[in-house]
């Protein structure tokens, strides 16, 4: 069991003030402070700094930060591991981005189950960001994420790289694309089915767009769906044009269901990435686990 100096000490990290920990805490502000000061007369480091009414971390206080949270984490996943224990079960909780969920946990934990039956799964699907949270609070073990995250602040293993590509109906290609390939210009004429707002799909499209000073306003018009089922139907039905990662339509690709569309300088690709906390002490399971991802198509 961990010191509850420790908590006290992540909870001034993510407040940088003695008055809300303590009040968050239940504990009084003196106690707050005695708790930093025993930590770092522990460590023979300084931990907080104090500017002006301002406190801020160290560099010592950055790492022990890192450290702590790791820690805070793996003692959640003993106490589950150990109360599995009772009735000899395993458990696996994790999280996905809902392009993972959808396509690449499925073939994953069929192979995984094949070998460990009796394992337990739990599946959390939201994205990269809210996935990271409840990693840092040890709400699941490990998350399966698409696209860019703080590279630094975790272990991670990197699974695939996906392309990422416009598709369209059979007569869209028939009419539209049969001369090769054109500008993203040409297609702001078209109705845009595209994911919510926020969604990693769209996010990268709306950063290709970006970077060429354009925008998803450009578009005459726009469906926003957030099941990307139900794009891809709507697509096929000729309703409009969309972009997705290729794994996700590989299937109506190969059976002419949908077409790629052949865009000018349009060769994006995002990585698929298998995450988890530094320093964990359960890194080598994870790395075990990360094998089956390795190996999902």
């Amino acid at each position: 069991m961990l010191d509850s100096r420790i908590y006290t000490f992540l909870e001034v990290c993510k407040t940088l003030n003695y008055t809300r920990a303590s009040a968050n805490l239940h504990i009084t502000q003196p106690a707050v402070t005695q708790h930093i000061r025993y930590l770092e007369e522990l460590y023979q480091v300084p931990l907080v700094a104090v500017r002006g009414k301002k406190i801020y971390l160290t560099e010592q206080g950055k790492l022990l930060e890192r450290l702590a949270a790791s820690m805070c984490a793996d003692e959640l996943h003993i106490q589950k591991a150990l109360k599995n224990s009772l009735c000899q079960k395993e458990k696996l909780v994790l999280g996905a981005t809902l392009t993972v969920g959808e396509f690449v946990i499925p073939a994953v934990l069929g192979r995984y189950l094949e070998d460990y039956p009796d394992t337990d799964i739990s599946v959390t699907v939201k994205n990269t960001e809210n996935l990271l949270e409840m990693l840092e609070a040890g709400e699941i073990e490990f998350a399966v994420v698409e696209g860019r995250f703080d590279k630094s602040a975790y272990s991670y293993r990197l699974i695939s790289r996906e392309n990422y590509i416009g598709i369209c109906g059979r007569s869209f290609y028939q009419q539209q694309c049969m001369t090769g390939n054109f500008p993203m210009e040409a297609l702001f004429q078209s109705r845009l089915i595209v994911r919510e707002k926020g969604s990693g799909t769209r996010g990268i499209l709306e950063q290709f767009l970006q970077t060429h000073n354009q925008s998803l306003d450009k578009f005459k018009n726009r469906i926003e769906v957030s099941n990307m089922g139900a794009i891809r139907k709507l697509v096929a039905q000729n309703c409009g044009i969309s972009f997705l990662y290729e794994a996700v339509v590989e299937q109506e690709l190969e059976t002419g269901v949908l077409y790629q569309i052949p865009v000018e300088g349009f060769q994006i690709q995002r990585e698929f990435n298998f995450v988890y906390l530094k320093n964990s002490i359960f890194g080598e399971k994870y790395d075990t686990i990360c094998r089956y991802f390795e190996k999902w198509r």
